[in-house]
């Protein structure tokens, strides 16, 4: 269960969030529901992903707070600062938001579990 995370597989799990985002998105748009948002939908799908497939915890530990950081920048700190036209570009209804905050998150656990299996391998 602890291995190494491929780039091809990081990069479709960040296609798929992006998916699910974007289809997040247009589904409250379409319902002109704004508020709804689709971070806890995505992170709950790289929670089940990293579960059932990489349990290297401290590449989850890292991912997490990552994630977590670039979500809450994005929605709360950079969008009331930034005009209408880019806030809306960046995190619209929070959906750009929730796919770059998996992209974060995902690197992340990529990178760490990467190099902690380097370690585990120079220790052999």
């Amino acid at each position: 269960m602890d291995r190494a995370i491929s780039w091809n597989e990081a990069t479709f799990v960040v296609a798929v969030c992006w998916a699910v985002s974007g289809l997040g998105y247009t589904a409250s748009a379409a319902l002109d529901e704004p508020q709804l948002s689709v971070a806890p939908l995505i992170g709950l799908g790289l929670v089940q992903w990293f579960w059932a497939r990489h349990r290297s915890w401290p590449a989850a530990v890292a991912a997490g707070p990552a994630g977590a950081v670039v979500l809450f920048a994005l929605v709360d700190v950079l969008r009331p600062k930034l005009g209408r036209y880019v806030a809306d570009a960046l995190s619209a209804g929070a959906a750009g938001a929730a796919g770059a905050a998996a992209t974060v998150s995902v690197a992340v656990l990529t990178l760490v579990g990467r190099g902690r299996g380097r370690l585990h391998d120079a220790a052999r």
